[in-house]
């Protein structure tokens, strides 16, 4: 060990004595401090309204788009709605937000699958009613822009017998007891189990069981508590990526694979000027996004029974 010489403390405490001095200088040089000056904190330009459900691959998606506006030189802020997803569409166009700035509604094909499941709820009191206002609300929303759109995607384990998309629907088709089919827990996860299963023409039971995410069912896949991984595609791209999952393509024709989005909705308030001035911000894709929601409420409702007709059978 070193002895430290006299010269070296004398070094530091006149390092420490002009650092604190600069220090000092710098702090009355501010607002708090001096006799004159300004302070303010930015307002948010861009508020984006998400429903307490929206996690997961949305909240990522939401969380990037904020970024992008905010490197665009629009400051954004992420604002959760309480409820489930018909509340909370009910609430953002029936109570408007109050505050100063663009409003902007987070909604995904999930949000709207959620809809259509809540108006045949018969055990939630209210919930029929609740979810045909979010959708008639929906249909005549204004949508600013898509900020993501993605198809499903299925994994198989790096060592599954299963090759291809034909022996993909011949394995559901065998209806094995011992086969399941990992999914994340939400509506639009179950029901595009059930357009699979429907596709394939599967007559018996598909077990399948659900996880936090479409990144856990892969996971699941991975340590063998399930046989097949359905989620969107950034879910499971980790898993493609390394190797541990391979990737199935969607038995029939990519074209007509089901897609995940997240699309920006307008408040009821929002000038035309404002539209304009939003689709700009986000890079809305026309008639493509103007379009979305009408149709994704018809396809949604459609999945939503055929969901509900083969849990019966």
């Amino acid at each position: 060990m070193q002895r430290e010489t006299t010269l070296g403390r004398v070094a530091w405490i006149v390092l420490l004595l002009v650092l604190g001095g600069y220090v000092v200088a710098d702090f009355a040089s501010t607002p708090f401090l001096s006799s004159r000056g300004s302070a303010a904190l930015q307002a948010a330009e861009v508020s984006l309204w998400t429903p307490m459900g929206e996690t997961g691959e949305a909240e990522t998606v939401v969380q990037g788009a904020a970024a992008d506006l905010e490197l665009a030189g629009h400051p954004t802020v992420i604002k959760s709605l309480s409820g489930g997803s018909s509340q909370a569409v009910a609430d953002f166009f029936l109570q408007p937000p109050r505050d100063e700035g663009n409003n902007l509604l987070v909604i995904t094909s999930a949000t709207l699958a959620d809809v259509a499941h809540d108006r045949r709820d018969q055990l939630i009191p209210g919930a029929a009613e609740q979810a045909v206002l979010a959708a008639e609300a929906l249909r005549r929303s204004t949508v600013i822009g898509i900020v993501e759109s993605e198809p499903i995607a299925i994994g198989v384990a790096a060592d599954s017998s299963i090759d291809d998309p034909g022996e993909l629907v011949a394995s559901l088709r065998e209806a094995s007891p011992d086969q399941v089919v990992a999914i994340a827990d939400d509506t639009w996860s179950r029901v595009e189990l059930a357009v699979l299963v429907d596709r394939a023409r599967v007559n018996g039971n598909v077990n399948f069981s659900v996880f936090g995410s479409g990144g856990e069912a892969g996971q699941a896949v991975t340590i063998s508590r399930a046989d097949v991984a359905l989620g969107t595609h950034s879910s499971l791209r980790e898993y493609f990526r390394d190797g541990r999952l391979r990737e199935i393509r969607w038995p029939f024709g990519a074209e007509t694979a089901p897609r995940f989005w997240v699309a920006l909705v307008a408040a009821p308030d929002t000038s035309e000027a404002q539209v304009e001035r939003l689709r700009g911000w986000i890079g809305e894709r026309g008639p493509v996004a103007r379009g979305l929601i009408a149709k994704g409420m018809d396809s949604a409702d459609r999945l939503e029974l055929l969901s509900q007709s083969l849990e019966r059978g």
